[in-house]
């Protein structure tokens, strides 16, 4: 959600609003089409900072714009140009589709907005739900674009770290619940639960992941009570269902893995591949102070048992997201470097755009590798810092 100012020298008593008004945490204050009445109301919303969300009042802004420049070209008084509101005969601007990364980033920041402002009696919850429901339908529409957003993203940006971990770890949970035949109520639980695990340290999450200075016992302390603080956290806000909450208290259980997945019950289940996405994530991700795992070698710590075969968990998670997910780097054994743009027929069969040669230099145009082929096969992952080539993202999610 992006936030602009509002001024209240455009509320009128009786007057309904256009759209809704919202304090700066993104709460909403007053709803569209709500009707101000009386002048109480109205004194109090003036000492108020006020705020719109930005899709919402882009439309109204332009025809006030319209409208104002039309009274200059008149040569209107101040005292006039202080009454001018919209042209309701304006004709509307069909303002232009998001593109598929500017809906990821608007919900990681709605995401934010809503885990930071927590509380019983607030609309935190419907944001919540709100980002879930939108966020599910862009995977079931682009499951590999948003992937590949999403983790290019954690591997170079530590900007709203907490909430953009969340909704990869959401993202991927809701690809591998489904492999292990878990019902559909039990996966979209489980997506919620990896939404909110991390509700009691999102700023400290955040200020983790952009500081160089290790964490302090204190903060340590804090990190290991989060689980429980944060299930605490979410039922005094007014988050009901006990299953999601109960997978939020244990997805830290260090114990998850000890006894056969068959013979747990289901909170600890869902717990069980919660703490394995979350340790797969967090492993591909920048820090400030450490640079992002490959995903293989973050697969071979979340994935893989001790005799080095993925236990059912893990194969489910290497399913769900390949050995090489989309967003990540490869290098091909032709000496091609490129970025992985879709998951492929096995999970160590990407589909590569190419993006530099093998004499080192920037191709002039990607070039699209099916990795089936064996001169175009995977020769192993690469870390970001090996390609000195920013990916034309657009372009290269075009071809797929």
């Amino acid at each position: 959600m992006k936030l602009v100012p509002f001024s209240c020298q455009y509320l009128r008593v009786d007057g309904a609003l256009p759209f809704g008004l919202r304090d700066a945490g993104g709460r909403l204050l007053l709803a569209a089409g709500q009707i101000l009445r009386g002048s109480a109301l109205l004194t109090q919303l003036q000492h108020q900072t006020l705020y719109s969300e930005e899709s919402e009042s882009a439309e109204w802004t332009r025809r006030l714009s319209a409208a104002l420049d039309s009274a200059i070209r008149q040569n209107a008084t101040l005292q006039e140009l202080s009454v001018v509101r919209p042209d309701a005969n304006a004709p509307p601007q069909v303002a232009a589709e998001p593109s598929l990364p500017q809906k990821w980033d608007g919900l990681v920041s709605q995401l934010d907005s809503a885990l930071r402002d927590v509380k019983i009696g607030g609309d935190w919850l419907n944001r919540l739900h709100s980002v879930h429901a939108r966020a599910r339908t862009l995977v079931e529409q682009r499951p590999d674009a948003s992937l590949y957003h999403l983790v290019y993203s954690a591997g170079h940006s530590t900007e709203k770290y907490s909430s953009h971990h969340a909704l990869l770890t959401m993202l991927i949970c809701e690809q591998a619940a489904p492999l292990l035949q878990w019902p559909k109520p039990a996966c979209e639980k489980l997506g919620l639960a990896a939404l909110v695990m991390n509700v009691a340290m999102v700023r400290l999450q955040d200020q983790l992941a952009s500081s160089e200075m290790p964490p302090t016992p204190e903060v340590r302390r804090q990190i290991e009570r989060h689980p429980e603080m944060g299930a605490l956290l979410l039922t005094e806000g007014g988050l009901t269902d006990a299953l999601c909450l109960q997978v939020v208290r244990l997805h830290h259980d260090r114990q998850l893995g000890a006894e056969p997945l068959a013979t747990q019950p289901p909170e600890r289940r869902m717990a069980n591949l919660l703490r394995r996405v979350d340790i797969f994530c967090a492993k591909m991700s920048r820090r400030r102070n450490r640079v992002p795992m490959s995903p293989v070698q973050a697969a071979r710590e979340a994935c893989l048992g001790s005799d080095g075969k993925p236990d059912e968990i893990g194969g489910a998670l290497l399913k769900a997201v390949g050995l090489y997910p989309p967003g990540s780097f490869v290098e091909l054994v032709s000496g091609e470097l490129g970025i992985v743009l879709a998951r492929g027929r096995r999970a160590n069969l990407p589909v590569v755009a190419a993006l530099v040669s093998p004499s080192g230099n920037p191709l002039g145009e990607p070039a699209l590798r099916d990795t089936i082929e064996s001169r175009h096969a995977v020769k192993g992952a690469v870390s970001p810092a090996s390609v000195r080539v920013r990916p034309p993202h657009e372009r290269l999610l075009a071809m797929r």
